[in-house]
């Protein structure tokens, strides 16, 4: 080869010259991406039953979910938290399959074993996602004199909305903080006394704190605005809530829940009211 070379240099020039167009051309027309995809397909299923604990979650939802998700092709492997009241479970795919025909699959298939999940789960919520959809950057917010709950709203209502219009933005994800939950204890032998099961008392309570429609009232040339008293405001009202009416009679929480007063406890979600702003 050096020989070759040494006989026939003119050769050797052009092709250098030659490399080194086509080198300098495909750089320039090589496209860059700052966050280029990567056919890694992986599907995000989320399933919530609300105050459900992680080991019955566990056992009741994510196994279920998971055998079924075994019926997918392209299936690589599955991975799967089980928490408080939420079921997540990420199925990852072969290389070189399909994004969205994997989050139809499996769309397909959760919702086809809800029927066999505990009565009251929240129909699965199933996101498409892979290596190019991992966050960039996170912003921490803190807070003088604000406690996590105020902390958790304030990111939630305001700073994820200012987030969320940055152009190549998406909607992002407030993860922490605390809300107030109030737990209800009930007493087993006060229900098999008055007849009732756990699942009435999860009813009334929850038909009973709603956000409902009113309507207006004209009277004369005014209107006013009427609101329904649909929401309790403090423990007392909710202990109150009527859970079986027979006659001039009723039940209400009070006489089945535990001796105990409420249980007032705080878990990482997202908050349900949005608070004012922080001075």
């Amino acid at each position: 080869m050096p020989g070759f070379s040494i006989r026939n240099p003119y050769f050797i020039i052009v092709i250098c010259l030659v490399l080194l167009v086509i080198g300098a051309t495909s750089l320039i027309r090589m496209p860059v991406d700052l966050f280029p995809p990567i056919n890694l397909p992986e599907v995000v299923v989320a399933t919530f039953y609300s105050g459900m604990p992680p080991e019955d979650i566990e056992t009741n939802i994510t196994n279920p979910l998971e055998r079924f998700f075994t019926l997918a092709a392209g299936v690589d492997h599955m991975e799967s938290r089980s928490l408080l009241g939420v079921s997540i479970i990420k199925v990852y795919f072969q290389p070189g399959t399909s994004p969205d025909a994997d989050v139809t699959e499996i769309s397909n298939l959760a919702l086809a074993d809800l029927r066999r999940l505990p009565p009251g789960t929240l129909p699965p919520v199933v996101l498409k996602f892979d290596a190019s959809s991992l966050p960039v950057a996170l912003v921490t917010v803190k807070g003088e004199g604000l406690n996590e709950t105020q902390l958790h709203d304030y990111a939630q209502f305001q700073i994820r909305d200012q987030i969320a219009v940055v152009p190549g933005a998406e909607i992002p994800g407030v993860f922490g903080g605390t809300y107030r939950q109030i737990m209800v204890y009930v007493d087993p032998f006060k229900l098999s006394s008055r007849q009732l099961s756990p699942m009435e008392v999860v009813k009334a309570v929850n038909n009973s704190n709603l956000i409902l429609p009113a309507g207006d009232v004209k009277m004369g040339p005014y209107d006013y605005f009427v609101y329904s008293n649909s929401l309790v405001d403090d423990l007392e009202q909710l202990g109150k809530l009527p859970l079986k009416v027979n006659g001039h009679s009723w039940v209400t929480v009070n006489d089945v829940r535990t001796p105990t007063r409420f249980n007032t406890t705080k878990c990482a979600s997202m908050a349900r009211n949005p608070p004012t702003s922080p001075s």
